[in-house]
């Protein structure tokens, strides 16, 4: 009888520790998974089967409420890295996801790029992505942005080693800051996904023709492979490249003094490859800054509410 009683204790006992796990970034995630899975109803011709679509994004929604949760209480390495990154790893998913919905919200020509090149009219008296490559159109330079632009592909990979593995953290802290970390580059990317949602700018590169070509070597011809297969149009405001480069500058710069010199180089090169290789406006750079401050300043505030989670590594 005893040995029967106790399995239900035991289930409550788990449940109790993934709900005890569970934090803001599942809310996050379930928050804007539910809600994206929404938008096809108001346009139902946009998707084949909007029905399937929600169906679909709710079991995932389900399955994070739970899944890392759990594998977050797990003691080994592996599980545990899983349940603290796993939404970054969605990304890809997610930003395909918004080719179709941008859609639902407006027509395909319709853009807020005329706002957007008046206002850097009026900011720069004309738009300095056409302006820079007609007045540098060195190959080598073309070759240095395009390489800065990729850099974006790593520079949170390379702030997660560091965090992990890198000195001034102790070992029982290490974790904690990961989930900060993870937190405020996931809000980031989120919230740039609602914005393109509603809020369509195609930018410089698509919006209009006119920029002179510029030759590069191996990292412009990644980049137009990328661009040729993988982007959208709609996606340029605020620029996710720059806020989703501040995040982990910003970590870095807190917790790794001794690489900022060269974190800070590589984000002010992607800040300035998204204007020069013509991806973004100026004004897109600037909406990228702010948007990743307000992140940071929120999650530090939410972290202080919370307690203290690490101090600042000295140098």
């Amino acid at each position: 009888m005893a040995h029967v009683i106790d399995r239900p204790i035991r289930t409550a006992s788990v449940l109790d520790r993934i709900g005890a796990e569970r934090g803001i970034l599942e809310r996050l995630a379930v928050v804007y998974l539910i809600t994206s899975a929404l938008y096809p109803l108001l346009r139902p011709q946009v998707l084949a089967d909007p029905m399937a679509n929600l169906f679909l994004h709710a079991a995932l929604a389900l399955v994070i409420w739970y899944l890392p949760p759990w594998l977050r209480t797990r003691n080994a390495f592996v599980p545990r890295l899983l349940g603290t990154i796993y939404l970054p790893l969605l990304f890809p998913l997610l930003y395909s996801e918004m080719g179709r919905a941008s859609l639902i919200f407006y027509d395909f020509r319709d853009s807020l790029d005329p706002a957007f090149i008046k206002a850097e009219s009026i900011l720069f008296g004309c738009q300095p992505s056409l302006e820079w490559s007609r007045v540098w159109p060195w190959p080598w330079f073309h070759e240095l942005m395009e390489f800065a632009y990729f850099s974006y592909y790593f520079v949170s990979v390379t702030c997660l080693v560091l965090l992990l593995t890198g000195p001034g953290i102790a070992s029982d802290q290490r974790w904690p800051a990961v989930r900060s970390f993870i937190r405020d580059l996931s809000a980031t990317m989120l919230l740039c996904y609602t914005i393109y949602t509603f809020f369509p700018v195609w930018g410089p590169k698509y919006f209009e023709t006119g920029p002179i070509p510029v030759s590069g070597g191996i990292f412009t011809r990644i980049m137009l492979h990328i661009h040729e297969n993988g982007a959208f149009l709609g996606a340029a405001f605020p620029s996710s490249h720059v806020a989703a480069t501040v995040i982990p500058w910003w970590y870095v710069w807190k917790w790794q003094p001794r690489h900022r010199w060269w974190f800070t180089t590589v984000l002010v090169l992607l800040a300035a490859a998204t204007v020069y290789c013509r991806y973004h406006y100026v004004v897109d750079v600037i909406g990228g800054l702010i948007l990743a401050w307000a992140i940071l300043y929120l999650g530090t505030r939410l972290d202080r509410e919370s307690g203290p989670i690490v101090k600042p590594a000295v140098e």
